[in-house]
């Protein structure tokens, strides 16, 4: 038996850890606590089976902390209270959580104790019949989260269950959330419970929130000899219960339990087998539904992704956005492992990222996306990723400086319309009606650089997309941006990227 100690007084503490080292070695000390506020924190990290406290205590005292151990919901593990005679109001009030067993008055002698112990090691023993307190559901957690667990603090009624030969014909099913998990868990578990309660081949059902991993964990054993047990039936009936909600993260997949002491290993490849999802779009299924997938090479769709580049160098947020579902779809639709659409997508993103850097002339480095794309478990979490991309692509074209005067927004707009033709600042002036001069002046002033330098720029800038995006030749590129000798564009493109067209052009395919 599992104890932690909380009392304020350490003399007291320290003879009761002697005294309870004395009467059995099946009972162990695993915390000992000043205050009901470090009591609260070691007795929801330890689960201990049973808590030994002070009612009057600094800083939180064993009232307020049962009662936090009780909210949400939970219950206290069974406990023994340490009373003055004026605090027997207190302790009645104790009494009132139910899992009180008894209260002893300071102070404290041997022989009390000992009876408590005793009383509170049997009322341990019987909680484990049947498997259906929550001091079991405590451990079967507990056993899922501990790296191993020690034999010795087994509690007697439940080792016969992890016996070599002790068969329980249960199953574990993990059930995947995403992001909807805080939302959505409370009301999936009610949905959950109320399908269980209504199959007859099943005898017992146990479940547990894992946050850390948005999911909750379902264990159940079926009803001895019910041979209409179904468990693949079984579990996409529940998955169906779950439909209604439109969470578009939710995955079940489950493993058969064959003995207990296999149900963390169990578990963990219900937990592992959930990429699977991302092939296939399945939702529901276990180890032998993933054995049964034709094994088939993949092939990287290529076609699509230069559909994806043409997009991004011609600034197509629409196409682009478009593109990116279309991938994904041919990515599942085609693969039998769930990392080739993960390897397919850090390819596409990083040929994405590559293509808007050399449209813009810097580079647009990947942050967390691929180590976010390595993580995905679904086929929505790989869509989001992608379409952050693409916001974040469209986003980098969209950043213009707003404070330009309406004379430099209005030449702005004619350059981007006639750069391809031969418009010169004399030309822009008049149509401006302003000299020359002065329009030259507000370039330099508001944006930096001269207009030949802008316009120049605003030329090879959208020759870099020409030659990426589409399959003309550099003398068919060259004409389309406003230069009609294709040598005189080639020296210009050269001295402004450091390469040829055409090098830029093998480059970026």
């Amino acid at each position: 038996m599992r104890i932690v100690i909380v009392e304020d007084e350490e003399k007291i503490r320290n003879s009761i850890v002697r005294f309870i080292h004395k009467v059995s070695d099946a009972y162990q000390v695993v915390g000992e606590c000043e205050n009901g506020d470090v009591g609260l924190g070691t007795i929801r990290r330890l689960k201990p089976d049973l808590i030994i406290t002070d009612i009057r205590m600094p800083v939180m005292n064993g009232i307020e902390m049962l009662e936090k151990l009780k909210e949400g919901g939970g219950s206290p593990p069974r406990t023994i209270i340490l009373s003055g005679y004026s605090d027997f109001e207190y302790a009645r009030k104790a009494l009132q959580f139910g899992t009180v067993i008894e209260y002893l008055l300071k102070p404290v002698t041997a022989d009390d104790l000992k009876q408590a112990l005793l009383r509170a090691e049997a009322e341990c023993s019987s909680s484990y019949i049947d498997g259906r307190s929550p001091d079991r559901e405590d451990w079967i957690k507990q056993l899922l989260a501990e790296a191993e667990w020690d034999w010795d603090h087994v509690p007697p009624s439940i080792k016969p269950w992890l016996a070599d030969d002790a068969a329980v014909d249960g199953y574990t099913a993990s059930v995947y959330l995403g992001k909807e998990y805080e939302q959505s868990a409370t009301e999936v578990k009610e949905r959950l419970r109320s399908a269980l309660k209504q199959e007859p081949s099943v005898q017992e059902v146990v479940m547990e929130n894992f946050p850390e991993h948005s999911e909750i964990m379902i264990y159940l054993q079926r009803t001895p000899f019910s041979a209409s047990y179904r468990p693949n039936v079984l579990w996409e009936h529940l998955h169906a219960q779950l439909r209604s909600l439109s969470l578009d993260d939710l995955v079940v997949t489950w493993a058969h339990v064959p003995q207990f002491r296999q149900l963390k290993e169990a578990f963990l490849e219900a937990r592992a087998i959930r990429k699977w999802s991302l092939v296939q779009n399945c939702r529901c299924y276990n180890r032998e539904f993933i054995e049964k997938l034709p094994d088939k090479p993949f092939a990287y769709p290529a076609q699509k992704e230069w559909s994806i580049k043409e997009a991004v160098s011609n600034r197509d947020q629409e196409k682009l956005i478009q593109q990116a579902d279309c991938f994904v779809s041919q990515c599942m639709s085609e693969a039998v492992d769930p990392q080739d659409v993960i390897d397919a997508g850090i390819r596409l993103v990083s040929a994405m990222l590559h293509v808007a850097g050399a449209v813009l002339g810097e580079a647009l480095g990947p942050g967390e996306i691929y180590h976010r794309l390595s993580l995905v478990q679904t086929p929505n979490e790989l869509r989001c990723v992608l379409r952050e991309t693409v916001d974040r692509i469209g986003a980098a074209f969209d950043r213009t400086p707003s404070s330009y005067s309406l004379v430099i927004n209005k030449c702005l707009k004619i350059i981007k319309d006639r750069y391809h033709s031969g418009i010169t600042l004399e030309a822009l002036a008049h149509s401006l009606h302003i000299t020359p001069e002065y329009l030259s002046s507000l370039f330099q002033k508001e944006l930096g650089i001269s207009f030949t330098a802008f316009l120049k720029d605003t030329r090879i800038t959208r020759a870099k997309q020409l030659l990426i995006g589409s399959g003309l030749k550099t003398f068919e590129v060259a004409e389309r941006v406003g230069y009609s000798d294709a040598k005189y564009f080639s020296r210009v493109f050269k001295e402004m990227t450091g390469t040829t067209p055409g090098e830029f052009q093998r480059l970026h395919r």
